[in-house]
């Protein structure tokens, strides 16, 4: 019997020899997967117990800001009926993704928020940066509470640019791209006429699109400030459109503690981007770039009625413009009136070749006035065949759509 008590001691010795191992093995793998949720860095690793309590921090801060997402979603369903437009759906915050992006030295933060059947979203930004921007992805993680999917992608940006670059500009007026329905020359033919062109028709990021309110996600703060100012500029009619190029320092926009330098203005007719299906008379586009040559456009909507002012003081240059620069002297950019705080944003692209993604669109709600003349001033100024010159309106591929309204 006493060997028989010894053996179950024995036994029961090696069990919990055993069992001890598989927990420290599994606590092992368990802290490596806490660990992975981590953005990376270059500071000297960290010791298992500490990865723990920092993959534990990371994720309580991630549960925190889903509780607060669930209280304005519920505020928002609260209050919807009496303080929010009836186009727009209260649902929507829930279903669609919220982005972040942040630099820091020569790094790139994007956090981003999707639900379970938008989380494809995530791969479409890691494709746009390093297939497309060149940017070397440093880390991109993710995490799922109930429906919700976090996102954390990390990348370096020295060497490249997020989104649309700069230098990779507009086509000029020599190059043989039309608005015609013609497979070869066409919008559907873009990508055929420059091997640089394939994303116009194979992107999943391109613009214009049509801006529907019940697929919108409500924003609660502007994300964005205007500091325009007078500045001496110069026209040109670059074949497919009329472009007012400034050569001065005309101000900035600020998107996310991001600048943004005012560049040039151009115009198309009729406007490319729609509102719940319905194309406006005109449609201008500001075009601005930062330091690192992102490229950030906002998009204003004209139909018939009254003389727009911007446009009036710049009518004799358009009658006049030819492809060589025209020196107009100072041109205020604060005479673009917008008239309004609300206005729908997206990540899209430039909306001729070489079609570029990673454009921040920011199209104004307010729809603007512009008289017969001024149009046809537009139309008349450009080459023959592009006096209609809008592309049409592309794919969301599911994208987010964010609006921004004050009074909600």
């Amino acid at each position: 019997m006493d060997q028989s008590l010894s053996n179950t001691s024995q036994s029961r010795s090696v069990d919990r020899k055993t069992i001890e191992k598989n927990r420290r093995i599994q606590m092992k793998a368990l802290y490596s997967e806490l660990n992975s949720l981590l953005p990376q860095t270059s500071r000297a690793p960290l010791t298992l117990p500490d990865q723990l309590d920092e993959a534990a921090n990371y994720i309580k801060k991630l549960q925190v800001n889903l509780e607060k997402m669930t209280e304005r979603k519920r505020k928002l369903a609260a209050t919807g009926s009496s303080s929010m437009p009836s186009s727009v759906d209260v649902s929507v915050p829930r279903r669609l993704p919220k982005i972040e992006i942040q630099e820091t030295g020569s790094i790139l933060h994007v956090f981003l928020v999707t639900s379970v059947e938008h989380k494809f979203i995530f791969h479409e930004i890691i494709s746009v940066l390093s297939d497309e921007s060149g940017a070397e992805i440093t880390h991109a993680g993710s995490s799922t509470v109930d429906d919700t999917v976090f996102h954390t992608l990390h990348c370096k940006v020295e060497d490249c640019d997020y989104g649309a670059i700069a230098n990779d500009a507009e086509a000029d007026d020599e190059t043989p791209f039309t608005y015609e329905q013609n497979p070869e020359k066409g919008p559907e033919g873009w990508s055929k006429i420059n091997p640089h062109w394939k994303v116009c028709n194979n992107g999943k990021l391109q613009s214009p699109i049509d801006l529907t309110n019940a697929r919108v996600s409500l924003i609660h703060d502007e994300a964005w400030t205007r500091q325009y100012k007078p500045a001496p500029a110069v026209i040109m009619n670059r074949g497919h459109d009329v472009m007012v190029s400034w050569k001065g320092d005309a101000g900035k926009i600020t998107i996310r503690q991001t600048e943004f330098k005012l560049v040039q203005c151009h115009w198309h007719s009729p406007s490319e981007h729609t509102v719940n299906g319905t194309r406006y008379d005109l449609e201008l586009h500001m075009v601005h770039t930062s330091a690192r040559g992102r490229i950030a456009v906002i998009g204003v909507l004209y139909k018939l009625g009254k003389p727009n002012e911007f446009l009036t003081r710049l009518l004799d240059g358009i009658k006049t413009v030819g492809k060589e620069e025209k020196d107009i002297g100072i041109v205020d950019p604060r005479t673009i009136r917008f008239q309004t705080k609300k206005f729908y944003r997206y990540i899209g692209s430039l909306t001729v070749p070489p079609c570029t993604e990673g454009v921040i669109w920011t199209v104004v709600k307010r729809v603007n006035t512009i008289s017969v003349e001024q149009i046809a001033a537009l139309r008349n100024a450009v080459d023959d065949g592009y006096e209609t010159n809008s592309r049409p309106v592309q794919d969301t591929n599911g994208r987010p759509v964010w609006f921004y309204d004050p009074n909600v």
